[in-house]
């Protein structure tokens, strides 16, 4: 199977097909060292661009080198990501035609703040490259500080109601 990396309209550079790819198929692994999250975090710091994919219960990743790290993500992707004997490949998820950039949705759940906007340009985009349950997560998160901040709000408005009427 002939991959090649190209300009994209995703985001820089992507990974295309030379020939068509059948629906199931095994189509490049994501390579790279393994290290511990705790040390990506801290050689990625100041780092904008990251190729680290989680793997097994997420405090290992892949710093990712090689092909398949020019995948991009897509709302609606022609790949997905699986995890064989503790390594990584990425399948086909439908017939894929040759000259076809290759994408994954990445289900990002670890970004703190950073709002990882989605390019994707699919009709069902999510605009956000987070996946369904970490946005949710995060709308309650968000839901749960508005809360406080109103609740304190009102203590601080009865509290002052009260100094004034004494």
């Amino acid at each position: 199977m002939g991959l090649i990396i190209r300009s994209s309209a995703i985001h820089a550079a992507g990974c295309y097909t030379t020939q068509p790819i059948a629906k199931g198929a095994l189509v490049v692994e994501y390579t790279g060292p393994r290290i511990h999250k705790d040390q990506a975090d801290i050689k990625y710091e100041n780092s904008f661009v990251t190729y680290l994919f989680g793997i097994g219960d997420g405090t290992t990743v892949i710093d990712g080198h090689g092909t398949a790290m020019f995948i991009n993500h897509s709302c609606n992707p022609n790949c997905e990501t699986e995890e064989i004997n503790g390594r990584v490949w990425i399948t086909a998820i439908r017939k894929i035609a040759a000259g076809e950039e290759l994408t994954y949705d990445y289900n990002l759940y670890d970004g703190e703040e950073d709002e990882a906007r989605c390019n994707c340009g699919a009709r069902e985009c999510r605009k956000t490259m987070y996946s369904v349950d970490e946005i949710r997560q995060r709308k309650r998160a968000v839901s749960r500080k508005s809360s406080a901040r109103k609740r304190k709000a009102a203590k601080t408005s009865e509290k002052a109601a009260r100094q004034r009427s004494r």
